[in-house]
């Protein structure tokens, strides 16, 4: 196997490879369900150790590159990736009980209301079976994109003035840690958890830009 070959993304999230090996997910294979999957570079780490892994991604492109991906260069078997709009596929898809639920970096780009719905929906038509885990990344208020453009929820702006991430015309949700933290009590039972902050700094055009992001894993339904 070539990383070379490997189309879109060539590694998992290092947040999400620390968390996997620092609570021992290599020593008990499951069913993982990932949404926003993209290429699948999250869920090769939980399928080549035996998990079944399902992946949710909206764009085309990315569900292509990870169907490439795992069956020509990982040659993994026990896998699906759903080209699907995440809130459509919490609405409308029903017993899945995965073990583990991936969330990475995904829920800036819609609605906190939607965000809500969409874990709502998660639980009543069981995503998740029970006892269940989840790892989340969400974009917190200290990002460099917080306030770039209109306003239409709490803390969410339509971008309009951000010349250097490629996201004018997204929607951009940013999070307090107690409210993000509290969403996941209401919606998802989150217990046991562990929150962290990831920020980083990258140049751009010559310009540095704050990535900043709450990562929050623990036990949910």
């Amino acid at each position: 196997m070539y990383i070379k070959h490997l189309k879109g993304f060539k590694y998992p999230d290092a947040e999400l490879i620390r968390y996997f090996f620092k609570n021992n997910l290599d020593k008990t294979p499951q069913k993982v369900l990932e949404l926003g999957s993209n290429n699948g570079n999250n869920l090769s780490l939980f399928a080549s150790y035996g998990y079944e892994a399902i992946g949710v991604e909206l764009d085309a492109t990315s569900i292509k590159n990870a169907n490439f991906n795992f069956k020509n260069i990982y040659k993994f078997k026990n896998y699906s990736f759903i080209n699907a709009d995440m809130r459509d596929f919490a609405r409308s898809t029903k017993g899945i009980k995965a073990d583990i639920l991936l969330i990475p970096n995904v829920i800036n780009y819609i609605t906190k209301h939607d965000f809500t719905e969409l874990l709502s929906n998660l639980r009543q038509n069981q995503a998740m079976g029970g006892g269940s885990r989840l790892f989340l990344r969400a974009r917190s208020t200290k990002d460099h994109r917080y306030g770039l453009g209109k306003m239409i929820e709490d803390n969410t702006f339509l971008l309009d003035s951000d010349e250097f991430s490629g996201e004018n015309g997204l929607i951009c949700a940013c999070y307090s840690q107690s409210e993000l933290v509290e969403i996941l009590k209401q919606k998802l039972n989150l217990r046991n958890f562990t929150l962290i902050t990831s920020e980083n700094l990258n140049v751009k055009n010559g310009v540095y830009i704050k990535d900043s992001d709450i990562i929050i894993y623990g036990e949910i339904n």
